[in-house]
This record gives structure tokens, sequence and C-alpha cells, in this order.
């Protein structure tokens, strides 16, 4: 087994470790303060390809491997949130329903603005009384002729405000659950679409939340996303990316943490030596640094696994890699505040801020609970497979 990365994408983990230094992280704070991503940050995101780091080079993206887009990601992590937000989550449920599922002019429309960077991509599916159980969503889409009519409302819908397209999931028949639902490609100009209240979030400053509503939103029936009853599947397989990318973001906000935490306790001295030296502290830099290694090879393999094209491994491990990422890096998160003493609760360094933005991450994209579900079901059938007579 090869352990070793291609020097191609040694070149591209270079060349990002570089930009997030040089041009994102000297913004951090303004961003915290104002919540508002400067424009020269915006530019050099679209300069780099971030917006569009897997979409395919046709249509204007970097067309790199799932686990070249995780490298990526991984190193854009260790900068304030709001640049993923407004980047990574743009290629992943940003524009993967329209990659995959969209038709030739709707695809040719939306994925070169989306890869650009010149429109950002939201994902409206989850509802006030929809979260987790997805297939309990209750916008309406009703066809009328050539044209769907939808009618409902979404919350939490990451980038809304700023939003050029939504992938929008609404149900033809609430009776069918799951395969009732449908997916759209609506334009953020459509009479009858309108963003709604903006919810202020614990973190993620820079990068707004906020309900999408639709009342007699006409769709043209050209921008359904594959077929009627696919809307759920469709989901699914955005978010198999999304979970991912997610893995990789843990990882890259971990090492940062890690890399405070190293320098903290290599200058700051008690009881006569530095805290480095003291063997309580070593023994939790061993633990921060062992579970974040573990977390980084489980987060590669889910991105091999991704492009390799086994879709059951690619659910599987996608789920595996945000659960351990989600759960590693708030424990780093924790043990580097604690280290820190009063300054990491402080707003006079950036931990607290990684902590609140990094305990989100077993929330979204399918929380922690339901990543333990997908890896317990995989673990029974792996374990009957083995055990099945032959």
């Amino acid at each position: 087994m090869h352990f070793q990365l291609p020097d191609d994408l040694l070149v591209l983990q270079g060349r990002m470790r570089d930009f997030v230094r040089t041009e994102l992280q000297p913004h951090d704070a303004t961003i915290e303060e104002t919540g508002y991503v400067p424009d020269e940050a915006m530019a050099g995101l679209r300069r780099m390809g971030l917006f569009g780091t897997n979409t395919p080079k046709q249509y204007g993206g970097l067309g790199l491997s799932m686990l070249g887009s995780c490298l990526a990601i991984e190193e854009l992590a260790k900068a304030h949130t709001a640049f993923y937000y407004l980047s990574g989550v743009n290629v992943h449920i940003g524009s993967k329903a329209i990659e995959f599922f969209a038709k030739p002019k709707i695809r040719d429309t939306w994925l070169p603005e989306l890869a650009s960077g010149r429109v950002i991509g939201a994902f409206a599916l989850t509802e006030p009384e929809a979260g987790s159980d997805a297939s309990k969503i209750t916008t309406r889409a009703k066809r009328d002729g050539a044209d769907y009519i939808l009618n409902g409302k979404k919350t939490y819908i990451t980038n809304a405000p700023v939003a050029g397209v939504f992938t929008v999931f609404a149900t033809l028949d609430p009776s069918a659950g799951a395969k009732g639902i449908a997916a759209f490609a609506v334009d953020a100009k459509t009479p009858g679409l309108t963003i709604g209240r903006t919810v202020e979030m614990a973190a993620g400053h820079g990068s707004d939340h906020a309900e999408v509503i639709f009342k007699n939103c006409r769709v043209p029936r050209e921008n359904l996303l594959g077929q009627e009853g696919e809307g759920f599947a469709i989901a699914m397989r955005c978010l198999d990316a999304g979970r991912t990318h997610w893995g990789a973001y843990c990882v890259g906000a971990a090492s940062q943490l890690l890399s405070y935490a190293l320098d903290h306790a290599s200058q700051r001295e008690a009881f006569g030596k530095k805290l480095r030296d003291h063997q309580g502290i070593e023994w939790t830099i061993a633990d921060m640094a062992s579970s974040l290694h573990a977390a980084r090879l489980v987060a590669y393999e889910a991105a091999w696994r991704y492009d390799q094209g086994d879709a059951a491994a690619r659910t599987t491990t996608a789920a595996l890699s945000k659960y351990t990422g989600a759960d590693m890096v708030q424990r780093v998160a924790d043990a580097t505040l604690q280290l820190f003493g009063g300054a990491g609760y402080s707003k006079d360094y950036p931990i607290e801020r990684i902590w609140r933005e990094t305990r989100v991450v077993r929330i979204l994209d399918g929380t922690s609970e339901i990543m333990k579900q997908i890896i317990a079901r995989n673990t029974f059938r792996n374990h009957e497979r083995r055990n099945s007579p032959t």
C-alpha cells in the first residue's frame, strides 16, 4: 500500500498552503468583526479555482479528483470558515446536482458560472419541520402544463442571500415519502422565490443562512433534475460529496488548532519549565496528534473511495469521514482551548472561533446520529455477508 501523495497533488497542497497563509488568514479577524468577506479575498478564491475544485474542466472547473479537492479544502479550513462556506460548499451541494442530473442546456448555463464563482449555488432541502428526516419535506411541486409550481418554505439555507441558483427539493406526492420528491434548478430571480429571515448562527460570520420562501413559483419542466421521484436520491448523492469534503475540512481545522497548541506549549512556562516539558501536556499533545492522524487517513480513504465510483462504499466512507472528523476536531478544539486557559476562551485568539465554527459539523449535511446509523447498518451488512453460507 502506497501512502505518498502524487507529485501534482503535493504541488497543489503547497500552493494552497501559501495562498491561505498569505491571502486569506490576514482577513480572519476582519471577517469575524464585520461579517463581510473582502473583495480581494473573494478574487483570490476565484483565481485559485476554489469554486470549482472538482468540477470538470470543460465547465471551467479545476477538474480535480475528490482526493485533490479534499486536499485543497484541508488547507482552506485553516482560515476563516466563511471562505469554505462560500467556495467549498458551492462545489458539492451548491453545484453537484446540476453537474450530475441537469439537462444539457441547464448544465451549460449554470455550471461555468458556479465553477468560476460568478454565481453562488445554494441547496434548498432543510425545512422547519424536516431536518434529518428529509423525506418529510412539505414544499410542494405541482405540474401545470409545461411547468411546475412550487410552494413552501426552506430554512437554514447556506448562502441563500447571495445565491444565484438554488437546487430545490419539493414533493410531488407527500404520501409517497422519499419516492415522491423531485429536485429542480431554480434561478434566484424567478418570480415567487423570495429570501426570508436571515438566521443568525453562533458561527460562520461572512456567510449568511436564511429562509427561502416559494409562493406560486413557476419553474419550467426543463429545470427538473433527473426524473420525478429521484429527488431524495439526488440529495443523498450530493451529500456524499459534502460529507467527504467536511471530513477533510475537520482535518484542516484540527491541524491549525494543533499548530497553535504546539507553539503555545513551546513558548509558555509554568512551574519553572515549558509547558511542553510537563508529562500531562505531552499526553494531551499525543492524543491530539494521534486522533488527527487517524481522521486524516479516514478522510483520504473516503476521498479515494469516492473517486473509485462504488456507490455503497462512497456513502459509507463519506459518513465515516464526517463522523470521525466532526468528533475529532471538537476534541482537539476543546483540548487546545484548555491548554490556553482563559486566553483560549477570549476573542484575542482564534481558538474559540474555530471551536464554535466546527461544532456545527456534527449537525449539518446529516447529523452525527445519522452518520452512525449509516455506519452501523453497513457494519451489519458486512458481518452478515462474511458469515453467510457459501
